[in-house]
Formats: structure tokens, sequence, C-alpha cells
């Protein structure tokens, strides 16, 4: 019996990993439309990205279209299963969206030009890459911004690993904007991203009102891009200096 429930238990517990590692396998992986569209197709729709297997993703974009009238709005009757279908524009290219809708559901689809955030799997539709899943509007202006630094990171340490600069200023990495579909993320457009650059973007994004972020919380942020605490002092130093920053209160900064 002691046997019995020793194997039990290990039985369980290897499931229980062996679960644990598939959703680690299958994470949600921020993209621009350009890397959808892009992406390598393996065997039977698969898309892979970087060299690694996107089976769900998100996107944030513009609602420039529906999938088709008949898809997206409901003209009574009884129905099993409905969608809404929205074509939708990140500035990199256009793709479809799915929402999956109950069928006592009566919501109207989400309007033209506003803009939405996609989240689920990734799929292959008439030799085309869908997402299906959730729709939501999006309600803060930056969101677009912010799904773009967060579609750079996920490149670069996918692409690149964990690697920081060497050089001591200014700190500066690599541009991915073009490999992943951004244009004009950041100022400048020399093919670098500064520490100032990050700093500005990242108070812009986080800072909650006139209290404004922290320098742990900025520096924090500024670590995902390889910026050591000294890189951001200095760029908050000279950021001070050019009056496009300023400290708050409690030495915390705001734009």
């Amino acid at each position: 019996m002691e046997g019995s429930g020793s194997n039990f238990f290990t039985g369980a517990a290897a499931n229980s990993n062996a679960a644990t590692q598939q959703r680690r396998v299958h994470p949600i992986r921020p993209v621009t439309i350009k890397q959808l569209l892009e992406a390598q197709r393996v065997g039977e729709g698969v898309t892979v990205i970087d060299g690694r297997e996107v089976t769900q993703a998100t996107v944030v974009g513009r609602v420039v279209g529906y999938e088709s009238d008949s898809d997206n709005r409901f003209s009574g009757g009884a129905l099993t299963a409905k969608h809404h279908g929205y074509r939708i524009t990140d500035g990199t290219g256009v793709v479809v969206v799915r929402q999956w809708m109950d069928a006592d559901q009566q919501d109207d689809p989400l309007p033209l030009q506003c803009y939405v955030r996609a989240a689920g799997t990734v799929k292959m539709w008439q030799n085309s890459p869908i997402v299906t899943g959730t729709v939501r509007l999006v309600s803060d202006c930056n969101e677009l911004n912010y799904h773009f630094l967060d579609v750079i990171l996920t490149h670069l340490r996918l692409t690149q690993g964990s690697r920081r600069p060497n050089s001591a200023a200014p700190a500066a990495v690599p541009n991915t904007a073009s490999a992943v579909g951004v244009q004009n993320m950041f100022p400048g457009g020399d093919g670098k991203v500064f520490t100032t650059d990050v700093v500005i973007n990242t108070i812009r994004q986080k800072a909650r009102g006139e209290e404004g972020l922290s320098m742990d919380e900025i520096s924090a942020a500024a670590l995902q891009y390889g910026f050591s605490g000294q890189d951001v002092r200095n760029a908050i130093r000279t950021l001070m200096e050019e009056g496009k920053i300023y400290q708050t209160h409690d030495c915390k900064f705001g734009i």
C-alpha cells in the first residue's frame, strides 16, 4: 500500500509538472501584425516567430472594417454560435481578429475606428493568420505604445537573451523596431534606443497622475532593456537639466 501511495503521488506530481511545462511552452505572445503576416508556417498551420512556436498571441490596433456583415451583426433567430470579426491595423499590416459570442448574447459589434486589444489562439484561415478569442475596447491611448514596447522587449529576449551593453555612455541597445514592424517608436531614428527614451516612455505610461514614478520603478522598467541603475540616474539627470522631466515629491519624477 505504501509503495502504491508513493507511486500515486509521484505520478500526480509528474502530471502536474508536465501540465505546468505545457502552459509555459505556449504563453500569450505580444506581437505586431507584421510579425503575424510574415511569420514562418510549419506543418499544419503552425506559426513560428523568432524561432519559437506561437499558438496564442495578443495584438493592439484600430478597427478599420468587419470580417463580413453576416458574421458581425445579429439578424435574429435561434443561433448556436456567433462571433464578431474585426479587421484591425496597428500601422504594420491588417489582420482579422474574432470575438466569440454566446448564442443568447445580443451585443452589438464595436464601432469602426476604435482601438482594441485582441488576445487568443493564432490560426490560419484562407491562408491568412487570424487571432480568435477575446476583443476588448482600449480606453488608454498609450496602450498601443506600451504594446509595441512589450513586443520589442520580447523580441530582444528571444533573439539576444539577457546581454547588456558594455559601453559606459551613452547607454543604448539596438533598435529592433524594423524587425517587428514598429515605426517611429522612439525619437531620433538613428537605430538606437537610449536610456532617456526609455525613462520618458516609462513615466508617461506608468506614472500615477502628478505623483510621478520613483527611481526604483523607473530602474525596474529600464532593467528589462539591459540598462543599469547608474544608466537611469545619468538619464534622469540629463532630462532634468533639459527640462523634460521634474522631481515631484518623495524623490519621484514626472513629466
